[in-house]
């Protein structure tokens, strides 16, 4: 049995999870990479608290109401490849060398010492109730704005400033939440930057870009709106001042556009030898550190926060995520 299809029972009574990713472009998506690895990591440490997991997906969608069609379903009307391997997933060929390229990075046991030390997220003080089987979904543009909110239930101000990129079906209610600004906050200290001392000049106005600007000045940070194609809304929770910024952050980019920023939203492929691209990342926070950031950040509000003891740090994560691309590169 492969790893996606059916993961070792880690307890008696376990929760079954569907994970996907949603959106449009979606097919580059390192998530379902990110997800078995986590997944993988937590092992049998999780105790009853992690669930089995029953397959990942991703699933193109420019509308709201089609991922949330999978989630009631479980079945795609086209199953695309996923880039990564030119395979879909929930086949032969895709599960088997996403399989081989998570346990290839399992076997990495420590961070790799280049990479800066980060903090590890904090549990949802209230655990969220669990049926016998649970959908777990992330979302990225054009999805993150879509949801209604009669539609979900929330604990956050992921609907208060329209960005939701986690959603989880406990069996009843579809519940919401934002984390891409928490994993932002992560990433920005583990680099050196801090609401305490650094401006931040944030272009664009979209849903992770209120996501990032809520967390920012939540922790009392200073957020300055540079030109781009929409802007913050000037009523919402954020502290913005008109000073020189110490850091940009560019959100006005297109899906896997690059920017000359060492602070970095977007990821593309890479290419070389594990060293190099540790000693690249170590240097430069790309998409990759934000996405792991914000998965992690997933599960410990939304998903298993029981499991979050025993979540990888971010940097294990970063440390696998590298070995395990490289894997299915080579």
């Amino acid at each position: 049995m492969s790893l996606i299809e059916v993961l070792p029972l880690l307890a008696i009574n376990m929760v079954n999870v569907r994970y996907a990713v949603a959106g449009e472009p979606i097919t580059h998506s390192l998530s379902p990479l990110i997800f078995a690895l986590v997944h993988e990591s937590l092992g049998g440490s999780g105790g009853d608290a992690c669930p089995d997991s029953r397959s990942v997906a991703v699933i193109p969608a420019a509308v709201i109401e089609n991922a949330l069609a999978w989630g009631y379903a479980s079945v795609l009307p086209n199953t695309p490849d996923w880039e990564l391997v030119g395979s879909p997933l929930g086949k032969f060929r895709g599960n088997t060398l996403l399989e081989r390229a998570v346990t290839a990075a399992i076997a990495i046991e420590e961070a790799d010492p280049r990479f800066p030390k980060c903090q590890s997220p904090t549990a949802l003080t209230e655990i969220m109730p669990k049926g016998a089987e649970s959908v777990w979904l992330s979302l990225t543009t054009p999805l993150k704005h879509q949801l209604s909110k009669a539609a979900v239930k929330t604990y956050d101000k992921s609907m208060t400033i329209s960005s939701v990129n986690t959603l989880r079906w406990d069996g009843l209610n579809w519940w919401a939440a934002t984390t891409d600004g928490l994993g932002f906050m992560v990433v920005a200290q583990a680099f050196g930057y801090s609401p305490a001392k650094d401006i931040l000049g944030l272009s664009g106005g979209g849903s992770t870009a209120r996501s990032i600007a809520e967390s920012w000045s939540a922790s009392g940070g200073k957020l300055v709106q540079l030109p781009c194609r929409r802007p913050l809304d000037n009523e919402g929770p954020w502290n913005l001042v008109e000073e020189e910024p110490t850091f940009v952050v560019d959100l006005d980019l297109e899906p896997q556009v690059d920017s000359d920023s060492a602070f970095k939203v977007t990821y593309r492929p890479m290419s070389g030898d594990v060293d190099s691209r540790i000693e690249h990342l170590s240097k430069i926070a790309d998409g990759r550190w934000l996405l792991c950031a914000q998965h992690l950040q997933s599960w410990a509000k939304l998903w298993s926060p029981g499991c979050t003891p025993y979540l990888p740090s971010l940097e294990l994560l970063m440390t696998r995520l590298v070995y395990a691309e490289a894997h299915l590169g080579d």
